[in-house]
């Protein structure tokens, strides 16, 4: 399947470890029978329904940090090297057996340093101080915090579904940030002289010109409320946009999603949407943020709009608060037409 995020890890001892882009064919990948493999599958969960029960496991955990279940098969010997990753992430076994050695965490300021390059594409460090190393087996989880080096290898062929997390990394959450300031800039904001021009050397900036200059930029930023649309965009932002299609057809009006509703025709999220709900805000109007975009709505809305985000995606839903209501209503077209919701078979 071209649509699924794939890749292969073989390694053996003259070549170490070495990556090949899917998507791949059956024939394509090594035996059953064959060592020192892994195939990794990301997002998993949007071509294996029941994974969904896996992610509402994590539910005491903020929804919106939730990135995906990355799959990965490693026959024996089987595995990707040691390396450390920016973000959380639990490791769930599932069949067979593999050693995981465990190290500290990769100090920043060091990391470049510790990183080996390669021609793989492989992100892997020059080597792992051990402190400690497990087997785990089906059922067993463990916990990875941001930064730690890990390295696991398969003792015998199985599973491993690891649960990453969302975690923004400053430019990016600084660069949403910009955007959306930019964007409400007009041509009028501009620096404008301080009063007193007489300065001893024309060829010098002075303290008064700089920090009129950054007094100006510091009120600018001194706006939660366009920072919070800029957040919530950004961690809504699809990691599959082309998984999201937009119908192109003329506009869901809300007589015809009714008309569908009638004849037992539900809603269901589509597993590759992010929608998350900020009920409490500095401008004091919730905001629902869907795929990068954010969509104001009232305080009568919320208790709806929050049985929606908690939906299990590929789950039929009905809920009446938002069928009640007239913006409700609008608000279900607008996801139908922008491809967060899609029409399905009611379940009995």
């Amino acid at each position: 399947e071209a649509a699924v995020e794939s890749r292969l890890v073989r390694c053996n001892e003259d070549l170490g470890y070495q990556l090949q882009q899917g998507p791949f064919t059956v024939g394509e990948l090594p035996s059953s029978q064959d060592s020192d493999w892994t195939l990794l599958i990301q997002a998993a969960e949007l071509w294996i329904p029941d994974l969904q029960q896996l992610i509402e496991q994590f539910s005491f955990l903020p929804r919106w940090r939730i990135d995906d279940i990355m799959v990965s098969y490693a026959a024996s010997g089987g595995g990707v090297g040691p390396h450390f990753d920016q973000y959380d992430v639990f490791l769930v076994h599932g069949a067979g057996q593999r050693r995981w050695r465990l190290g500290p965490k990769i100090a920043e300021d060091t990391a470049s340093k510790a990183l080996l390059t390669t021609d793989s594409g492989l992100k892997l460090l020059r080597e792992i101080e051990v402190v400690q190393e497990v087997t785990l087996t089906s059922g067993d989880v463990l916990y990875i915090p941001p930064g730690y080096a890990h390295w696991g290898v398969g003792v015998t062929p199985g599973f491993c579904y690891s649960v990453g997390f969302r975690a923004p990394s400053r430019a990016e959450m600084i660069e949403g940030f910009s955007d959306r300031l930019m964007a409400a800039s007009t041509e009028s904001d501009r620096f404008t002289d301080v009063d007193d021009l007489d300065v001893p050397d024309n060829g010098e900036i002075t303290p008064a010109q700089w920090q009129t200059a950054w007094q100006s930029l510091h009120a600018s930023l001194d706006d939660p409320q366009a920072f919070l649309l800029a957040f919530g965009c950004l961690v809504t932002a699809p990691k599959y946009p082309e998984l999201i299609e937009t119908l192109t057809e003329p506009a869901v009006a809300a007589e015809e999603l009714m008309g569908y509703r009638a004849q037992g025709i539900a809603l269901v999220r589509n597993p590759a949407s992010r929608l998350i709900l900020a009920a409490d805000t500095p401008a004091t109007e919730p905001v629902l943020f869907v795929d990068g975009e954010a969509y104001p709505c009232t305080a009568e809305l919320v208790p709806g709009i929050r049985k929606l985000c908690a939906v299990s995606p590929e789950d039929t839903f009905e809920i009446a608060e938002l069928w009640a209501q007239e913006a409700g209503q609008a608000l279900l077209c607008k996801l139908v037409q922008e491809g967060a919701l899609w029409l399905a078979e009611a379940e009995d």
